[in-house]
């Protein structure tokens, strides 16, 4: 098993409406306003309205940057 490269960023991964599409997490799992009983990723074990920085945005734009500088880069970034 391979550990992720990167904590914030993902892919890119293929998309139909985007092509390639480099996705990027702001809030931690299931972090969330709602607890939709048809979402695919399960219970949302933090329900909150607060708007505050989730994650570091300077670790997000380094790994981002390493990504694009990687030279597999994406169509869009999706966040």
């Amino acid at each position: 098993m391979t550990l992720p490269r990167h904590r914030y960023v993902y892919g890119p991964v293929p998309s139909r409406r985007l092509g390639r599409s480099l996705g990027i997490d702001l809030v931690p799992l299931k972090t969330c306003t709602y607890n939709c009983v048809y979402c695919q990723l399960g219970r949302t074990r933090s329900t909150t309205i607060d708007r505050r920085e989730y994650v570091p945005v300077r670790d997000v734009l380094d790994e981002l940057h390493q990504q694009l500088d990687g030279g597999d880069r994406p169509d869009w970034v999706s966040l």
